[in-house]
């Protein structure tokens, strides 16, 4: 029997070798000394000390006398209306300070005491002279005979005066009715005759003088003003003559006036003069009422 053959070993089959994996090639990392990166604190910023800014352009400032603003120190305010009242909307114009009159005195608003005495000269009606230096507005009518030289003869209280000057206000009669021009004359006891101290024309202002019946309102002037809250026309003279009484005419057919001064001084009287107190006198005493002592 011949010997059984060994059944045949196989090969061992050689495990696989797994195939290498290929090692992971690391990035390449740049070199800071070939690449030159910029550096941070090298690269230049702005100098906010070097770099010029622009200048801030100042606002322009309008000009108030070219373009309104707002401004209220700038910017006019409407005027206030007035409260309505007697005072006239055209504001007489102050007079100037009367002129040199000679003798000393005491310079009064008007000569004309409320208590003066006085006549009627050249008129056909019968007004009540007093309305004319009464210190009010009250109206005075004056109608003329047939001459046309209407007005009124005054002697005041005090013995000897100085006029420099006239005021004649308006009444509120029609300005037809206004005196155009005016003659006044003094007296004096020494001449014993008028003398004719000024003269000339008027032009009254437009504005009416208003007044209740039968006082007017009450009017407030002063030695070189009369009252600016009543329309009126002054004339100013020179004048250094002592007159002891007036006479005032306002040519024409009709006048009508509301008040009438005779700005001035109230001289005193000296030895042997006239006087009706003591008072008038310059030195001594008025005997009797008369006559100034020595």
């Amino acid at each position: 029997t011949p010997a059984p053959t060994p059944a045949p070993t196989p090969a061992p089959t050689p495990a696989p070798t797994p195939a290498p994996t290929p090692a992971p090639t690391p990035a390449p990392v740049p070199d800071p000394t070939s690449a030159p990166t910029p550096n941070p604190t090298l690269a230049p910023t702005p100098n906010p000390t070097s770099a010029p800014s622009p200048q801030p352009t100042p606002a322009p400032v309008p000009d108030p006398t070219l373009a309104p603003t707002s401004n209220p120190t700038l910017a006019p305010s409407p005027a206030p209306t007035p409260a309505p009242s007697p005072t006239p909307t055209e504001a007489p114009v102050p007079s100037p300070m009367p002129f040199n009159t000679g003798p000393t005195g005491t310079a009064v608003a008007t000569v004309l005491d409320p208590d003066s005495t006085s006549t009627r000269v050249g008129i056909t009606n019968t007004p009540d002279i007093t309305r004319a230096y009464d210190g009010t507005t009250s109206k005075l009518l004056l109608k003329a005979t047939n001459a046309g030289q209407p007005g009124f003869d005054i002697t005041p209280v005090w013995p000897q005066t100085i006029v420099h000057g006239i005021r004649v206000y308006t009444s509120s009669d029609s300005t037809s009715r206004d005196p155009t021009s005016f003659v006044l004359s003094g007296w004096n006891d020494a001449n014993g005759e008028w003398q004719v101290i000024a003269e000339g024309g008027l032009s009254l202002p437009s504005g009416r003088n208003s007044h209740t019946n039968p006082l007017g309102y009450i009017t407030s002037s002063t030695p070189t003003q009369g009252d600016p809250n009543f329309y009126h026309k002054e004339v100013l003279f020179e004048n250094t003559q002592l007159y002891s009484k007036y006479r005032v005419i306002f040519p024409g057919k009709e006048r009508c006036v509301s008040q009438v001064e005779l700005p001035g001084l109230k001289t005193c009287s000296g030895a042997g003069e006239n006087c009706a107190e003591s008072a008038h006198c310059c030195s001594g005493m008025c005997l009797g009422g008369t006559t100034c002592s020595a």
